[in-house]
């Protein structure tokens, strides 16, 4: 007998009715749960006694819950199985996938009895839903959070400015590029599945240090080179007409190549210390916008990422391309 699940609930003298639920581990049950309903005389000799299993007990709960029952004195009655009335509206709009009204009500749960009370009303799928709506949430703000860092980047110092933002402060670091590289450390889904995750070491080489080592899902190790929005990525040959790489974008180009060739040289060793691949390792260079370019620029990046094979120019307009795709992606998932 499954003593802390075991409950009299009837007793008038001659006749006790008792209930016990078996099959649960730690306050939890599957599948398997069953519930004994039994009776005794006043000796404890059996009058009779019946088992259960899941499929009687969700019956039992649904004509329960189609109860409503008046309690306390109030004017209005409850649900005979007891939720709040904001617990009842959020199931609800977690049905219809609105996913604002559901994080603004969870805004309204003050106690933590109330979200006990939120989670045992749910089911799996539900909360599912729920921790789904909470996601898209975190990556919505967070898209937001780096159009504003890219922003004040573009108009003021952004190592200064960005103290009057409180949003913003857990991105703050004494060089502009670290502040974007905190953004993209803290939000790696942007990149898709690209990556499993990041390691902490950054050395290439001896003297040799990329922003962000990443491993790729198939066990490989990629960089990732961060430098500023307003970096400059193309000008204009007047004599050619035709775009070639800002001297900005140039050095970087540099730079990614030069980590290329370490990582080739150096590669037992990191291989062995990082306990990846190195084969074919790719850099994904992380600069300057491309909002207001042209077609004849757009081709320019193009024929570059093309060319450079192992090398991805991305800029900072462009991932916030990627987020807002996959937040629509994570919408239609919902």
């Amino acid at each position: 007998m499954s003593i802390p699940y075991h409950l009299e609930l009837f007793n008038n003298g001659s006749v006790r009715l008792y209930i016990n639920f078996s099959n649960v581990k730690g306050d939890v049950a599957d599948e398997n749960i069953t519930f004994h309903i039994y009776a005794t005389n006043n000796n404890g000799i059996p009058v009779f006694t019946e088992k259960m299993g899941i499929t009687e007990l969700r019956m039992l709960y649904k004509h329960l819950e189609a109860v409503s029952v008046i309690k306390d004195g109030a004017k209005k009655s409850s649900k005979f199985i007891e939720t709040t009335d904001e617990i009842n509206l959020v199931i609800e709009k977690l049905q219809e996938s609105d996913l604002q009204t559901v994080l603004t009500l969870l805004k309204k749960f003050e106690s933590s009895e109330k979200i006990k009370g939120l989670l045992s009303s749910l089911s799996d799928l539900e909360i599912e839903n729920l921790f789904g709506a909470y996601h898209h949430k975190v990556m919505s703000i967070e898209i937001d959070n780096l159009q504003k860092l890219i922003d004040i980047e573009v108009s003021s110092d952004l190592t200064q400015e960005i103290k009057r933002y409180p949003e913003l402060i857990k991105y703050s670091a004494g060089q502009p590029e670290k502040i974007f590289q905190n953004w993209v450390e803290t939000n790696l889904w942007v990149f898709g599945i690209d990556y499993i995750r990041k390691h902490d070491e950054r050395k290439i080489a001896l003297f040799s240090e990329g922003d962000l080592l990443m491993e790729t899902v198939d066990g490989f190790l990629d960089l990732i080179e961060l430098k500023r929005p307003k970096h400059e990525l193309l000008k204009f040959d007047n004599s050619h007409k035709c775009y070639y790489p800002h001297s900005d974008l140039s050095i970087v180009i540099g730079q990614s190549l030069f980590y290329l060739q370490k990582l080739l040289e150096y590669k037992l060793i990191i291989q062995n210390e990082y306990k990846v691949k190195i084969i074919m390792p790719r850099v994904k260079i992380i600069v300057g916008r491309n909002f207001d370019f042209s077609d004849e620029q757009r081709n320019c990046i193009r024929m570059l990422n093309s060319n450079l094979n192992s090398i991805q120019i991305i800029s900072y307009d462009d991932l916030i391309l990627f987020g807002k795709l996959l937040l629509k992606a994570n919408e239609s998932s919902l």
